[in-house]
């Protein structure tokens, strides 16, 4: 009589050759797994807030440094710890920042089933910002992808995401109607400043040339020698109505005495 193993008595019993799968941790910063829209969203809010902080405290201490300094120049920051402090905070937060976009923009390319490399896109000037928009509207892939399963998005990422995405929207709406505001002030300033320069133009005097100035020398001179003929006139004309005023003072006095 053959003697049973012990998968033959309990064939329900587990492989003990067959190793559990290990789930790696999901760190949001990880250039590895999926980041649905919310979450992307989410983080590009942290992300930026973060980098403000960091940005204006390095400011402060750039001022800080600046005002404290007997030169207050731009070269008193390199000569001071603070100052120094602050240039070195702001490249670290420069990289920082530029690393933590990337490993979230290519999530969440993985979650559209693409490339990690295509955001080298957002380099290209118009074509980033259009790309930009894809990236955060168009939806993941159901269900599995070359890249992993769907990651879960959690309350938090939906919360910030949703309050981020409402802040873009009227963003929107508040700087388009202002940027088409500026552009037709700009316009008419432009159209006022050409108006202005035209009769500016018109009230200068035009360069004569050399005929022209002789020409016109000429015409002064005869119009000189009539006024001077009309002046003698008018002259004449005074002497004449003085003395007839003379003879008739002296004719009324005579007729009196008589």
């Amino acid at each position: 009589m053959t003697e049973l193993t012990s998968s033959e008595l309990n064939p329900f019993q587990q492989d003990q050759n067959i190793q559990p799968q290990i789930q790696k941790a999901d760190h949001p910063l990880s250039p590895e797994g999926r980041f649905g829209r919310l979450s992307y969203l989410a983080w590009l809010f942290i992300i930026s807030m973060i980098y403000t902080c960091l940005l204006g405290i390095s400011v402060a201490l750039g001022l800080f440094a600046f005002f404290n300094s007997a030169e207050r120049s731009i070269e008193a920051l390199f000569n001071s710890f603070l100052g120094l402090s602050a240039i070195a905070l702001i490249v670290v937060s420069i990289v920082a920042m530029f690393v933590a976009m990337i490993c979230i923009t290519i999530r969440r390319l993985h979650d559209l089933n693409k490339s990690g490399w295509l955001c080298l896109i957002f380099l290209i000037p118009l074509v980033g910002t259009i790309f930009s928009i894809y990236v955060m509207a168009a939806k993941g892939t159901e269900g599995e992808n070359k890249y992993g399963i769907k990651r879960p998005t959690e309350q938090t990422e939906k919360v910030i995401g949703s309050l981020y995405l409402i802040l873009m929207i009227v963003y929107l709406l508040v700087m388009i109607p202002l940027m088409f505001n500026m552009q037709s002030m700009m316009s008419n300033l432009e159209q006022a400043q050409l108006q202005e320069q035209a009769m500016m133009s018109e009230g200068e005097p035009e360069e004569l040339t050399d005929e022209q100035l002789a020409a016109y020398l000429e015409q002064a001179e005869s119009e000189g020698e009539e006024f001077a003929y009309a002046d003698g006139e008018s002259v004449e004309i005074s002497e004449n109505a003085d003395s007839s005023a003379e003879d008739a003072a002296i004719a009324a006095a005579e007729a009196s005495v008589e």
